[in-house]
């Protein structure tokens, strides 16, 4: 058994890398199936959001993982290399469990990651990559994260991404109140914008997306209007702020559409693009008069956040350290009894076929069927207690008696002085 994890985050890698090292969640039975194939691992998690993408396997050739890693990127491996990071055993079970509770997470503490997370698992699971081993340690991370929530501070007054690209928005836009705010995508970060925004809103929203029905039913609380993604153009004419999360592989912002709608407007446009992949395109930074910012572009806001939070998260560190420890050295107890179990079968099944050969031979020869069978009988018995009686003989002569007993109970053998009594 050897858990590893490989991959990269917000921490190692730029979003211009993280976002061409991306397995979009529509397509990752897809990816999990042809990491099956390759037959380096038969448990596997691919976990892929806005500021990670990493791999959990249990494997042996750590080096055949890594290969096909990079073989889903275009990028070249010696770019990536410098940013992945491995970890095996009990520091990978420990930082799956840090993931789990967002303590690797860009807002320490976010609660969303747990939920992403839960999904991957639920993915494996639909594509069989998840056998007892990972059963187990997966039932071990969900366990301690919904433990460190109810016992420690780390989920608190929770900030998320979300909730710093509202405030970062108002820094950046003084008169926030009355800004036009236009929202790119309708999926669950948009929800939650939505959610944040409310309080602060004097205008009705603006909603662009490709499914107007399900635009239309989250504008429908707070007001506002829907338009389709070939209306961009004329709709960010009028933006002040715009949010932009959906989840396009390729930005669908283009300079060319911002550039159109800054012709009739003179107004500074800031746009904060919370997508990774990124949904707008870098080059339109270049337009005067518009600002843009990324997602790693709050993580001087977020870690403002932060400094009251790191007394939870060494708690929670320390106990996820105590957890990782005891999960490897229980998988550890259980790989050495199926290797004793494994071994001593082979044994005995190695005995067995060499007195049945003989048998077989003996009854070639006309030898009486039921002679050869007690001879059998009698050979096949004597030869598997042979070892084991040598050793508890040799045990009774040094008075090692605890491994008498260990034998009694082993085979359910009652105990003569208790049996006397």
């Amino acid at each position: 058994m050897s858990i590893f994890v490989v991959g990269m985050n917000h921490k190692t890698a730029p979003v211009m890398l993280r976002e061409k090292v991306y397995f979009a969640f529509d397509k990752l039975s897809l990816y999990l199936q042809d990491l099956l194939a390759v037959g380096c691992t038969q448990e596997a998690v691919l976990l892929s959001t806005c500021n990670r993408s990493e791999l959990y396997c249990d494997t042996d050739d750590i080096d055949a993982i890594k290969d096909w890693f990079f073989a889903q990127t275009s990028v070249p491996r010696e770019l990536l290399e410098p940013v992945l990071y491995t970890y095996r055993n009990e520091e990978a079970v420990a930082h799956i469990m840090q993931v789990a509770c967002g303590l690797d997470s860009m807002v320490l503490g976010e609660p969303q990651i747990l939920g992403q997370l839960k999904e991957a698992f639920s993915e494996s699971c639909s594509v069989g990559a998840i056998g007892t081993l990972f059963h187990q340690l997966f039932k071990q991370v969900f366990s301690i994260a919904k433990e460190i929530r109810s016992t420690t501070a780390i989920g608190a007054c929770p900030v998320s991404v979300v909730s710093a690209a509202v405030h970062f928005a108002k820094q950046q836009v003084p008169a926030f109140g009355q800004a036009n705010i236009v929202l790119i995508g309708a999926g669950e970060t948009i929800e939650l914008l939505i959610r944040y925004l409310k309080p602060h809103l004097s205008k009705p929203l603006v909603l662009v997306n490709r499914n107007a029905e399900k635009a239309a039913a989250l504008v429908e609380e707070v007001g506002g209007s829907v338009y389709g993604l070939d209306q961009l153009s004329t709709v960010l004419a009028n933006a002040d702020i715009v949010f932009s999360a959906t989840g396009s592989v390729v930005p669908i912002v283009s300079k060319r559409i911002v550039a159109e709608a800054r012709q009739a407007c003179c107004d500074t446009m800031v746009l904060l693009d919370i997508a990774v992949p990124r949904d707008i395109d870098p080059a339109v930074a270049d337009l005067q008069g518009v600002k843009l910012f990324c997602i790693d572009d709050l993580k001087a806001t977020i870690e403002k956040n932060r400094q009251g939070r790191e007394h939870a998260a060494d708690k929670a560190r320390e106990m996820i350290r105590k957890k990782s420890m005891e999960f490897i050295a229980e998988m550890k107890s259980i790989d050495k009894v199926a290797h004793t179990i494994r071994t001593y079968r082979g044994r005995i099944e190695d005995i067995c076929q060499a007195e049945l050969l003989k048998a077989k031979q003996q009854l070639r020869q006309g030898i009486d069927p039921a002679q050869v069978l007690e001879v059998f009988a009698h050979a096949f018995t004597n030869k598997l207690l042979h070892a084991p009686s040598v050793q508890l003989r040799q045990a009774g002569v040094e008075g090692r008696f605890e491994l008498l007993s260990f034998v009694n109970q082993l085979f359910a053998i009652p105990d003569l002085e208790i049996e006397q009594l």
